[in-house]
């Protein structure tokens, strides 16, 4: 009585639990209809009666109203004429409706229809769910009070029972959803009796394992009938993985395994009905499931039975169900020339599936990369039925990748051959170029790219590859990886060429995916030359001699670069020299001097080579050459063997030698200038187009020079003769420079810092000349000599031609500093020499005398008038200007000063107000013979700081005598300044502007 109470309550239940979200399922559909109405009738009424309609929503949302009428008011008026603004009660709900909401991201094709069988089915899968717990519920149950056997029957009573219910519901239009999950439903309760009656304990009731497999055998085809009959696919996938979850729980063995093939096989005949990608993805995920649960089934029986063929089984059942799977998309339903995203993303599941299958039963056979290869070459040349028969062109590309995937496979087993991996890589190369190219011929771009990025990552592999196993310690200078690496560099000509012959007309090379070249059509594969090449340098590390027969390597990539006109070479190249360089620079470092030129000679060579080896076709008619690189690398080597070679001979060798060789630079560079049109179109104009190099390195030389000359020479004491070492190289240097300072300055020249710097050479020129009067006259005399110096620079100021008149400021520079050395140094220094011409008063007296020279010739020069404009030079001449204009105050004020100083250090203090009163009285005569008014100033306020003196000091410190004399002094020359004064005061105002 319980039992059918409780029968009676599971169906009601069943029923109320389904009912609801059947009901629910059809308002949403009449929703959706009602909406799809109301939005084809919004498309047909005209504007005015969609606006009346929509008119009540004023009421409805007055705060969406408040918030975007002003803002749709003044956008109303720019957007449509005045005359056609409706009336103001009518406005608001026009500018609601015109206010368009923020557009959502779109979502994929793909996407919706996945939403979309969720959102339809979600009812149909809950109460299938359901339905199968409610029967597991019902069977335990069952299992308290019945037999196995009546439990078995029971359960299969219910399932026929709802295949009944379902054939009568699909009958009625409205119950036909419903009707087709409980057909489902019912094939699930039927498979479940069947499996539970062979294997779940409380309803096992068969323990003969032949009828036991014939009862699951039925159940099963009972499902595959359902999935057959059916024509939706979301219910035959439903039965399909019943029925394969059904078979997965059985003890395993080799018979179930066939038969989880024959219901997969049997799954992807169902999708030949119809394009069912859904089903497709469901079956290769599934079957991929159970080949890794009998992974180890396969592998025991390999064990246990010693049988070669059992992992056979499991190879040819994945290709049973694959194969046909590969097939379902070659038929005429799938032609499109675009991507159909969904079955594309299939078509990959399912070759993934396959290869994922057939690794989990690899045998380790060597004969696996021969059937590979053969397999990849077939599918290559089927999947070209795809896009000329089919026309289904994402199919054709796919499959020539899937084809090139199980190429590049078959090499990499080649291992098993026991083939090296370095030749491995050449071949993988190698497949990489013939795919590349076949794709260009095809002109399939996306192909031919994909093509072009493996092969450029195959030679940075090899190059990889050589990197570790130089780290692992294996020799990479055997010929067997040398010779690899060479035909490594052959397969970046043979692309090389190609693009050369196939490709010419475009304005990129073939194999730039990247665009990294632009127009220069620099191709990759030129690159990876270079890099090879260097890698050849590597491995030659422990070659005897190598780096006297790489540069011929080298020079030969320059001569093919050049016939053929390969830029991406020409790029490459850059590496080797590198590489080059460093293996140079690693055999010499140890090694004397000359034979340290004798290996790098052929290195020199080579840089010299680059140079007229650079020329660049650009159109039919002009040539370029890219000459710069080789001329640096050529003067780079110069600079290091002009060290390396003199240091050891000399330390002041190496900056002499640099000195030199700024002026041969200096002259290789005007030389070739000179004969710039002449030589044009010809080998020599490619030394004329690295002028700027040679430019650049001649100032690069006078640097090494000037820095060599201040750590080495200056601090050198050393003589020759009877002059100094450093005096000599000073002289020979102020030679040099004043040949750079008169050398041409070519305006045009490209480097703007060249016209900048070469004037410059005038200052370096005074530089040194200073440096040797610092240096090498005695300081007793060094007062003399600045002002000698200064006479010596404003005279040549005044030589227009040579446009150095900026050098009249660095006189009056000089002329200062002489000042305040008779001022500071020489005054205030200790005599101790008893020789009258040592006495450090006696030069300043004589600097003294000339300063009072100089300032006469300054008064009568004319005023100052430069004709330095740009840069540095012409900076100074407005400094110089500025400063003429004042010319009485920073001539006159400095040799007073410095007169007064040395009076105070030169004199005892008691006839030092009398001497100070005298200047004075110079600076007063100065000022009436002058007219200038400042002077007579300045020489009121000397006079009362001596007069303040004469009071409280020669009163109190000098004897009576000293005193007399003193007072008498002053006093007398007061009484002159007095008189000249009133005789010629007056007329100096008069006279005065």
């Amino acid at each position: 009585m319980y039992f059918l109470i409780g029968l009676l309550a599971f169906f009601a239940g069943i029923f109320y639990l389904i009912i609801p979200f059947v009901l629910l399922s059809k308002i949403n559909g009449l929703l959706e209809r009602i909406q799809d109405l109301e939005n084809q009738l919004k498309g047909t009424l005209p504007e005015t009666q969609t606006e009346k309609k929509k008119s009540p929503i004023k009421e409805e949302k007055p705060i969406l109203v408040k918030e975007t009428t002003p803002e749709a008011k003044k956008e109303v008026p720019s957007s449509k004429p005045p005359a056609k603004v409706p009336k103001p009660e009518a406005v608001a709900p026009p500018t609601i409706i015109k206010q368009e909401p923020v557009p959502i991201a779109k979502k994929s094709e793909t996407w919706e229809k996945f939403e979309k069988q969720i959102a339809n089915n979600w009812t149909g899968i809950l109460g299938t769910i359901i339905l199968v717990m409610g029967v597991g519920f019902l069977g335990i149950y069952a299992a308290l009070s019945m037999s196995p056997f009546f439990r078995f029957l029971m359960v299969l009573g219910i399932g026929v029972g709802l295949f009944i219910i379902s054939i009568l519901l699909i009958k009625k239009e409205f119950w036909e959803q419903i009707g087709y999950w409980i057909r489902s439903g019912a094939g699930a309760v039927i498979l479940f009796s069947c499996i539970a009656a062979v294997s779940v304990p409380g309803m096992k009731w068969i323990e003969s394992e032949f009828y036991a497999l014939i009862l699951v055998i039925v159940g099963i085809l009972v499902n595959l009938g359902l999935a057959w009959q059916t024509s939706q696919q979301k219910f035959a996938s439903l039965h399909i993985v019943l029925s394969l979850i059904s078979l997965a729980i059985l003890p395993l063995s080799t018979l179930i395994f066939f038969l989880a093939v024959g219901v997969s096989a049997f799954s992807v005949a169902l999708s030949y009905r119809s394009k069912w990608e859904f089903h497709l993805i469901q079956t290769a995920i599934s079957f991929l499931i159970l080949n890794f649960l009998y992974k180890g089934h396969f592998s025991e029986q390999l064990h246990v039975l010693s049988s070669p063929h059992s992992k056979t089984w499991g190879i040819l059942g994945t290709l049973v169900v694959g194969i046909p799977s590969i097939l379902a998309h070659y038929r005429k339903v799938y032609s499109s020339a675009n991507i159909q995203r969904l079955p594309f993303i299939t078509h990959l599941i399912i070759w993934a599936g396959i290869g994922l299958g057939l690794s989990v039963y690899s045998t380790g056979s060597k004969w696996n990369p021969p059937v590979l290869i053969s397999v990849s070459i077939g599918l290559f040349f089927w999947a070209r039925t795809a896009r000329e028969k089919l026309n289904i062109r994402w199919l054709y590309l796919t499959d020539t990748l899937v084809s090139l995937a199980l190429a590049s496979i078959g090499i990499i087993l080649l291992t098993r051959w026991e083939v090296d991996l370095f030749l491995i890589n050449v071949y993988v190369s190698l497949l990489f170029s013939i795919f590349f190219v076949v794709s260009s011929e095809e002109k399939e771009n996306l192909l031919k790219n994909i093509g072009a990025a493996l092969l450029h990552i195959s030679w940075v592999w090899y190059i990889l590859l050589l990197i570790v196993k130089y780290f692992s310690g294996l020799n990479l200078g055997a010929w067997p990886i040398i010779i690899t690496t060479i035909v490594m560099i052959i397969l970046t000509f043979l692309i090389q060429f190609y693009d050369e012959i196939r490709n010419k007309e475009t304005s990129t090379a073939a194999d730039d995916i990247y665009g990294v070249g632009g127009d220069d059509r620099i191709s990759p594969a030129g690159i990876f030359s270079g890099l090879l090449a260097s890698a050849i340098c590597f491995q030659l590390f422990d070659w005897k001699h190598s780096e006297l027969y790489l540069p011929a390597f080298g020079v030969i990539l320059l001569v093919i670069r050049q016939n053929r006109n390969w830029n991406g070479l020409g790029v490459g190249i850059f590496f080797f020299v590198a590489a080059l360089h460093f293996e140079v620079i690693y055999r010499i470092y140890s090694l004397e001097r000359w034979e340290v030129l004798l290996r790098d000679l052929p290195t020199i060579i080579f840089c010299f080579l680059m140079i007229p080896l650079s020329k660049v076709q650009i159109g039919s008619d002009k040539l370029r050459y890219f000459s710069s690189p080789g001329a640096i690398l050529l003067s780079l080597h110069i600079v290091f063997l002009a060290y390396w070679t003199t240091q050891s001979l000399s330390p002041f060798l190496p900056g002499i030698l640099w000195l030199l060789l700024s002026l041969v630079y200096l002259e290789t560079k005007n030389f070739f200038s000179e004969r710039e049109k002449e030589w044009e179109n010809t080998w020599k104009s490619s030394i004329n187009s690295a002028g700027p190099v040679w430019q650049f390195f001649a100032l690069i030389f006078v640097g090494l020079f000037l820095g060599a000359h201040i750590l080495v020479h200056l601090q050198s004491e050393l003589y020759v003769g009877i002059f100094k070492i450093r005096f000599l190289i000073q002289a020979l240097a102020i030679g040099v420079f004043l040949y750079w300072a008169n050398s041409p300055n070519l305006k045009k020249e490209t480097p703007n810092y060249w016209n900048s710097l070469l004037p410059l050479f005038w200052e370096l020129t005074g530089i040194f000349i200073t440096a040797i009067i610092a240096l090498e006259i005695p300081n007793t005399w060094l007062p003399v000599a600045w002002i000698v110096w200064a006479f010596f620079l404003n005279q040549i100021s005044l030589k227009t031609s040579w446009e150095i008149s900026r050098f009249r400021f660095y006189s009056t520079c000089f002329y200062w500093y002489s000042c305040i050395h008779v001022a500071f140094i020489s005054s205030s220094a200790l005599t101790p020499s008893e020789y009258w011409a040592n006495q450090e008063w006696l030069g300043g007296l004589v600097g003294i005398i000339l300063q009072i020279a100089y300032l006469a010739r300054i008064q009568l020069l004319p005023p100052f008038q430069g004709i330095e404009v740009d840069g540095y030079p012409g900076k100074i001449r407005k400094l110089s200007e500025r400063l003429d204009r004042r010319s009485d105050y920073i001539i006159f004020y400095p040799l007073f000063a410095a007169g007064a100083f040395f009076l105070f250090w030169s004199f005892d203090s008691s006839l030092l107000t009398l001497l100070w009163m005298v200047e004075v009285f110079i600076v007063f005569l100065m000022g009436l013979i002058l007219k200038k008014e400042h002077f007579r100033y300045v020489s009121l306020v000397a006079m009362i700081i001596c007069l303040l003196r004469l009071i409280f000091w020669d009163l109190s410190q000098s004897s009576t005598i000293t005193r007399a004399l003193v007072f008498l002094g002053v006093g007398g020359i007061l009484i002159l300044m007095n008189t000249l004064y009133g005789k010629f005061g007056n007329k100096e105002k008069t006279d005065a502007p």
